[in-house]
């Protein structure tokens, strides 16, 4: 059945494309693109609807064909209005809606001590691209999921969903943990905590892991906050050479992440 198209800057779905760029809508995401689109239908996302504009081409066109088998709405709509939406220099022709994701931390905690595995954490990351790395990074890599501390980027932001390549939807993801409750709760699950510093010890020498284990990455330049540190069983630094200080922190994240992988299989 084909939908009737949008057609005005005062229709529902333009509306809520702003609530959502706005930050007034907090319950949905924002998926702008094919593959990001894609990713999100192949996790079993919720999409609510599907906005493109006329004359897609064919991998757009098969793309909403299976949109519609699996019952989402599908309109299209003008290039000037879909520009709109977009917050790409490019825009890339497909704008869509979808529920977002939520983890409840207790499940998320409690499968990282039962796994002995690594919760990837956020403390503060300001920037949605490299939220969007370390979530991929996170999935990638094996962690048990990713958590972003609150003050820091929403791992759900246009830009860090865009930087994690559609990954979001693939782990357990949780944002806006207080610094409190997080140590709190933590502590219950009986996790090691792990920091990222500059000049921490080598990750290769750490014995095998003997619970599950949060590492935490902090905000750029700045590191972890004090208390933070403070609470950290042990700080890890990665050896660098040719006089460089430090890495991105989505690369750190990943050198960590897969030498603590190791650490589990040994």
């Amino acid at each position: 059945m084909t939908l009737e198209p949008v057609r005005s800057p005062r229709n529902s779905r333009l509306k809520a494309v702003r609530a959502v760029r706005a930050g007034r809508d907090r319950e949905h995401v924002l998926l702008e693109g094919l593959h990001l689109i894609r990713e999100a239908l192949e996790a079993g996302a919720g999409i609510e609807w599907v906005l493109y504009e006329p004359g897609p081409g064919p991998a757009e066109e098969e793309l909403l064909e299976d949109l519609r088998a699996a019952g989402v709405e599908v309109r299209d709509c003008p290039p000037a209005l879909l520009r709109e939406g977009s917050d790409l220099d490019s825009p890339r022709g497909l704008l869509g809606l979808a529920r977002r994701p939520g983890t409840a931390r207790r499940t998320l905690l409690e499968e990282t001590a039962r796994s002995r595995g690594v919760l990837l954490v956020a403390a503060g990351v300001q920037d949605p691209g490299n939220t969007g790395a370390l979530v991929r990074a996170a999935a990638g890599l094996g962690a048990t999921g990713f958590a972003a501390l609150r003050g820091g980027a929403s791992p759900w932001h246009p830009r860090a969903l865009r930087g994690s390549a559609g990954t979001a939807f693939r782990l357990p993801v949780v944002e806006g943990w207080a610094r409190e409750t997080f140590l709190e709760e933590v502590g219950e699950a009986g996790l090691e905590i792990l920091g990222a510093e500059a000049g921490g010890e080598d990750p290769a020498r750490l014995p095998p892991a003997r619970s599950g284990r949060v590492l935490l990455l902090g905000e750029e330049g700045r590191g972890l906050a004090p208390e933070l540190r403070r609470a950290c069983a042990r700080r890890l630094g990665i050896p660098l050479h040719r006089g460089v200080e430090s890495l991105n922190v989505a690369t750190a994240a990943a050198v960590l992440l897969w030498e603590l992988g190791r650490g589990r299989e040994g």
